[in-house]
């Protein structure tokens, strides 16, 4: 853990004081498999708030690990619009380039360093209750290293990226807000929300990367065009089903074209950062065309406390599920956990312990894996 990181959060969390308009949280976490082979990655994060900071808009400030995001947030634009703008960096493991999973197995020699810095502007309209149509015209430039390569691992060419974005928001979450800062690593969800965008990025430069021949991909997998195409869906949902007993239900689908491990999503592990799939390592693998949800059932051993024990399941189908370039080939994919959710005051502590379902793409079966995470409302 960086020095300054651990400075930052110490500060925040033996801070007393309340900064008038602003509110801190701070959060640190784990996400490891341990069966067959032993991986893992951790984080930590620093996130601060304030509100009616500009233009009647609030001020974000969050760093996380390796990225830093600075945002402006919901700056009224007459009647029932708002404009969004940030500003982000990350350095060297964007999207966890540097560890390279096959069939749920690491594979040295095929990671590279991947860092980026991204303009985020953003505006939605809110075109009656609950609903909200979105427009976004992200800007980002990529830049990509090598690790320990193999010589013979072409990587991908720095570009430009022009990333619009048209999407649809129905929320009707009626979870208090402060279920949603950064301590709280899975909020907990009442209400419904439903969301869907279409999207296109546009690269100032491609090529096959990868192990290639004359100018193609060899196993097909990584060969984009310069347009980048993506449809997506996302369900989020929680009931309370009595007193002690809950209910939450996740959902995502994705469908892509023209794709490469730089714009896929990331399926594994059972952090807030992928598709959650137990008993895998954290983004054990990289899909553009998935179908994958999730169910947790949750219970307060003792009514009147807010701590939570649970069971959670997750399953669907991603593409090319042995990274060997079959993008019209799918495969299940799915896995059983308990965990924990445990909260005393500003304090949150999680713990999951999870078993992938086996199946025939996976080497070595039983994979097992494990999260734990601490959350601090600071101030």
């Amino acid at each position: 853990m960086r020095l300054p990181v651990v400075i930052l959060a110490l500060t925040l969390i033996s801070s007393t004081a309340h900064a008038e308009g602003w509110h801190g949280s701070a959060a640190a976490g784990a996400d490891f498999a341990f069966v067959p082979e032993a991986t893992g990655f951790g984080f930590v994060l620093f996130e601060a708030t304030g509100q009616d900071k500009v233009g009647k808009g609030d001020v974000r400030l969050y760093y996380n690990t390796d990225t830093i995001h600075l945002e402006i947030e919901r700056v009224p634009m007459g009647k029932n619009f708002e404009f969004s703008v940030a500003l982000r960096g990350e350095i060297a493991f964007a999207g966890l380039l540097h560890q390279y999973y096959q069939q749920g197995l690491r594979r040295p020699g095929l990671g590279f360093f991947a860092s980026y810095v991204v303009l985020l502007p953003k505006i939605q309209w809110h075109v009656a209750d609950d609903h909200t149509l979105e427009i976004l015209t992200n800007v980002r430039r990529w830049f990509f290293g090598d690790k320990n390569t193999d010589p013979t691992y072409l990587l991908p060419a720095n570009a430009w990226v022009f990333e619009p974005r048209l999407g649809y928001i129905f929320w009707k979450i009626d979870s208090p807000g402060e279920e949603y800062r950064a301590s709280k690593l899975f909020p907990r969800i009442h209400g419904v929300a439903v969301g869907a965008s279409v999207g296109v990025d546009v690269r100032s430069d491609v090529r096959a990367w990868g192990f290639t021949n004359t100018g193609t991909s060899i196993d097909g997998r990584n060969d984009p065009n310069k347009a980048i195409w993506t449809v997506n869906q996302w369900l989020r949902a929680g009931w309370q089903t009595g007193e002690r007993f809950r209910l939450e239900l996740q959902e995502t689908f994705n469908w892509g074209w023209f794709q490469d491990d730089i714009s896929r999503l990331r399926v594994g592990g059972m952090n807030p950062y992928v598709l959650v799939v137990p008993g895998l390592p954290w983004s054990a693998n990289i899909s553009e065309r998935v179908a994958i949800a999730q169910l947790s059932g949750h219970i307060k051993p003792k009514i009147d406390k807010p701590q939570e024990l649970g069971l959670l399941v997750s399953g669907g189908a991603i593409n090319d599920p042995r990274r060997q370039g079959l993008l019209d080939d799918f495969g299940g994919v799915g896995g059983l956990a308990v965990f924990t959710d445990l909260r005393w005051g500003r304090w949150q502590v999680y713990a999951r312990l999870g078993w992938a379902f086996p199946s025939r793409w996976l080497f070595d079966n039983p994979h097992f894996s494990g999260f734990v995470g601490l959350g601090v409302d600071a101030f």
